[in-house]
């Protein structure tokens, strides 16, 4: 196992951050939070699960206030590049926290967005606490995807009546909310806010019989959770579109290399460079990283979304198959001691071939198996 040192991700190198994007506030606190409370804690925490002391620190240091955020006048930054080296400093250093962590994300979106009366008082209500931290919310909804989602929601007086099993909710048992997704009768996309209570559930969810433990993330509390009939209220409702639609905007969102990425490339650089004698190979990946990275989010930042989508998917197939040469780059330089549980090096690669299939599409599970299997 590596030693463990208060060091940003990437320090050194080619990664590392900007001094002007360290000394953002918010980025300076959330880094300093992950590499002394989160790092010392990554084995431990993909083991047994991550704690709920470690979101209630991302919550003090003002983690989950992303949304909104505006960097300080005259910093020269912009939200987007606060946002990145959030996700990717938090990814870097413990990535069972930040999966959990980043589950809020889509609920606190969905809020900003949300129009309407309705949509306006779940504002209110709910996105002050969201952004201290005082909610911790997960969702469910990737399945939307599937020819036939597994959870249908039927119209009732008032509302709506979610029912089947969501075979993927992360966080489960320390969320107290659930931003989940169902499909109508006429193939709507229902998006919808039901509360759970951390250890328990609203009436009519629960976790469904236990599956085989995850070989990777398992510190992720990631269940399979049934909806037996549970009663949505209109006032809960964020969203009714055509399914269509939905999965347009989902594909077109994920086409473009994720910062989490780029967080454990920083991860397995650092990992190298401590790794004698092999530092010369942390610098280099460090440095096309780097050049990876540049590449994608200028794409982000410079084409309107929709566009580019096949230069986009190409590269963040790219970028996911380096991360996998390189947490095996990992294991190799690490030598048997790699392949017990409790090693660094095994971690990474058990956590660069979850990155595989996080947020994966038709269109970029295409691209990446065509890139990992090269000439063959």
């Amino acid at each position: 196992m590596i030693a463990v040192v208060h060091e940003a991700p990437g320090a050194g190198t080619a990664l590392a951050t900007p001094p002007e994007l360290a000394a953002d506030p918010l980025v300076a606190a959330v880094t300093e939070t992950a590499v002394r409370v989160l790092r010392p804690e990554a084995e431990r925490t993909e083991a047994e699960g991550v704690p709920p002391a470690h979101l209630d620190a991302l919550g003090s240091c003002g983690a989950y206030g992303l949304i909104g955020y505006e960097p300080g006048v005259g910093s020269g930054l912009t939200a987007r590049q606060v946002v990145r080296e959030v996700h990717e400093v938090l990814a870097a250093v413990d990535p069972s926290t930040w999966f959990v962590w980043t589950q809020h994300v889509p609920l606190a979106k969905a809020l900003v967005q949300a129009a309407g009366p309705a949509g306006a008082a779940l504002r209110g209500s709910w996105l002050p606490g969201l952004v201290r931290g005082e909610r911790r919310p997960t969702a469910g909804y990737a399945f939307l995807r599937r020819p036939r989602p597994p959870v249908t929601a039927e119209r009732v007086r008032g509302g709506w009546r979610l029912t089947g099993t969501m075979p993927w909710v992360t966080g489960w048992g320390v969320a107290d909310s659930l931003y989940a997704g169902a499909v109508t009768g006429s193939d709507e996309a229902v998006l919808a806010l039901v509360e759970c209570a951390p250890g328990g559930a609203a009436q009519g969810l629960g976790t469904a019989a236990d599956g085989a433990p995850l070989w990777a993330m398992r510190g992720t509390h990631t269940a399979s959770v049934e909806l037996r009939g549970v009663l949505v209220p209109d006032a809960r409702v964020l969203g009714v579109v055509p399914r269509a639609d939905w999965i347009r905007a989902y594909d077109l969102e994920n086409a473009d290399a994720q910062p989490a990425v780029f967080g454990q490339l920083r991860a397995t650089a650092d990992f190298l460079l401590r790794s004698a004698p092999y530092e010369e190979l942390g610098l280099r990946l460090a440095e096309k990283t780097a050049r990876m990275r540049a590449e994608a989010y200028a794409l982000r930042d410079g084409l309107p979304a929709g566009e580019g989508v096949r230069d986009r998917l190409r590269l963040r197939a790219a970028v996911l198959d380096l991360a996998v040469r390189a947490a095996a780059a990992c294991v190799t330089v690490s030598g048997g001691r790699a392949i017990q549980y409790g090693h660094t090096a095994g971690r990474l690669s058990r956590e660069a071939q979850f990155h595989l299939v996080q947020a994966q599409t038709t269109p970029l599970r295409t691209e990446t198996a065509r890139l990992l299997l090269g000439d063959v």
